[in-house]
């Protein structure tokens, strides 16, 4: 495995897998069948970190085929042993802290101070939370007459397929490894190309918490390949999909035409909306995190910042006196507060989609930001726009950048038009000290999350869902127990049948 870094990845991945066994299969580290691979890259200087074995259909089906065997000991297990597993993987985690964000920081750029922090806590407290749910699945008993009963239950899909991104690599896996293992299903995890690192070592903790083999596996590969193989694999009867919403609705197609269930969630447009009697302070400190953290690339970025026009300028000001106070350099320096984009194609893809607002008339204001790129790195400062053209690219299309576009208003009507035309609906975040207003806006918005005086506000008890374009079922929360799981319902009677006829 070539490696052009300062770090060696044989200090953070067992040693078959840092030398080009990057298949975590059945309980072993495998090449792909065809032994192709692909580079990871460090986005914050552009060097290639390692060859990543490519996993193609043969690949997938052999993960399957592990999974399938070993769905039934999982799901057969006593809740209590998986929960006692889960949380030997939540201690397990916390312990590879330093391992796993520095991954996550060379192959996404994210922030040291990020990944091995709240990230790492997140994850390993997504499956504390889990754990706590594997003995507590329920299902209901029907009151059908003296001599009948009906049982509703609550059984695993078996095989679940789930595709991850590359945004947040470690917490959104985990958002789909944890409730989908405590639910009793096996589980293969094709990550996203750009960021496969992280993954692989939680597959290694899970093998350390005593998950069995065969039941969770990793095939990295392009989405084209593996990603598809997994979609169309016949023994896969349910797919977790994260990502955009081109590629969920590709995903939703092909699962439609074998009537698989789906779970997506995908893009957003969110909009942010600072009323007139809103906490302006508070509210310009929302909108800086929520536009900027990750360098944008978060899918419930509240970046269509809506105001109430006689704020627009004071609001403007103080959203530039915070960006000032950020930090934008090398990733793996604690004291940066954001790193670079993940991709040379997503930096061309914001910098192609700014060019084309700017090119409809809008304005760009210029920030000053404490900016120290690395030579070679996929670095753009953070930036606020306004005068867009409402038809424009830029303001229709989901940015997945440090780009904060505003809007003025002048009615509280004219901003729920403004919020809800989009063809999204993921999340919202309202600014106002009235609590009438805040009421008709949480009704009027039409997104699955709405933030009243807050943005990113969550607990693992929270849902997530999706609506129009933005995904089908939701994330977070007990509600995800009805995403992986199916029902079953048996009628039983006492006493002689009689038939109809």
């Amino acid at each position: 495995m070539a490696i052009a870094q300062k770090i060696k990845l044989t200090d953070y991945l067992p040693a078959d897998c840092a030398n080009g066994r990057t298949l975590w299969i059945d309980g072993e580290w495998q090449a792909s069948a065809d032994g192709q691979t692909f580079p990871t890259v460090d986005p914050a200087t552009g060097l290639k970190i390692a060859s990543i074995s490519q996993g193609k259909a043969a690949d997938v089906d052999r993960a399957v085929q592990a999974a399938k065997k070993a769905s039934k000991v999982w799901a057969d297990m006593d809740g209590m042993q998986r929960a006692a597993i889960m949380r030997k993987a939540a201690e397990l985690i916390r312990e590879h802290r330093n391992a796993l964000g520095t991954l996550d920081s060379i192959d996404s750029g994210k922030t040291i101070s990020e990944t091995a922090g709240r990230n790492v806590e997140g994850t390993a407290a997504m499956f504390d939370f889990y754990a706590g749910v594997t003995d507590k699945i329920r299902g209901s008993v029907i009151d059908m007459g003296p001599q009948k009963t009906g049982l509703v239950e609550k059984e695993p899909y078996g095989v679940v397929g789930a595709i991850s991104p590359w945004n947040f690599p470690m917490s959104n896996a985990a958002t789909k490894i944890a409730p989908i293992l405590a639910c009793g299903n096996a589980l293969v995890l094709k990550p996203a190309e750009q960021t496969p690192l992280s993954a692989l070592l939680l597959a290694h903790i899970l093998d350390l918490a005593g998950v069995p083999k065969g039941v969770f596996s990793v095939v990295t590969g392009v989405g084209a390949e593996a990603g598809a193989a997994l979609v169309e694999h016949p023994d896969v009867p349910k797919i977790s999909f994260t990502g955009s919403t081109v590629t969920g609705r590709r995903i939703a197609a092909a699962a439609g035409q074998r009537l698989k269930s789906v779970t997506l969630e995908l893009g957003g447009k969110s909009p942010f909306i600072v009323f007139d009697d809103a906490d302006l302070d508070a509210a310009a400190s929302g909108a800086v995190t929520t536009v900027f953290m990750n360098q944008g690339q978060t899918c419930t970025s509240c970046a269509k910042i809506l105001v109430a026009r006689p704020l627009m300028a004071a609001f403007i000001e103080k959203c530039k006196e915070k960006v000032a106070g950020i930090k934008i350099g090398d990733p793996l320096d604690p004291k940066n507060d954001l790193g670079p984009i993940v991709s040379t194609v997503q930096l061309d893809r914001v910098r192609r989609l700014l060019a084309e607002g700017l090119a409809c008339g809008s304005t760009q204001i210029e920030l000053k930001a404490d900016y120290n790129p690395l030579e070679g790195g996929n670095f753009i400062a953070p930036m606020i726009v306004t005068d867009l053209d409402p038809n424009s690219s830029l303001a229709k299309e989901e940015i997945f950048g440090p780009v904060m576009t505003i809007y003025p208003f002048d009615t509280d009507a004219e901003a729920y038009t403004a919020a809800n035309d989009t063809e999204y609906g993921l999340a919202a975040s309202v600014w106002t000290t009235s609590l009438s207003r805040a009421e008709i806006a949480r009704r009027t918005i039409d997104t699955g999350i709405v933030w009243i005086n807050c943005v990113h506000t969550l607990s693992f008890g929270t849902p997530v869902p999706g609506r129009k374009a933005s995904g089908l079922g939701s994330e977070y929360g007990l509600e995800v127990v009805d995403n992986y799981m199916q029902l079953k319902t048996t009628v039983t009677m006492f006493g002689g049948y009689r038939g109809l006829f």
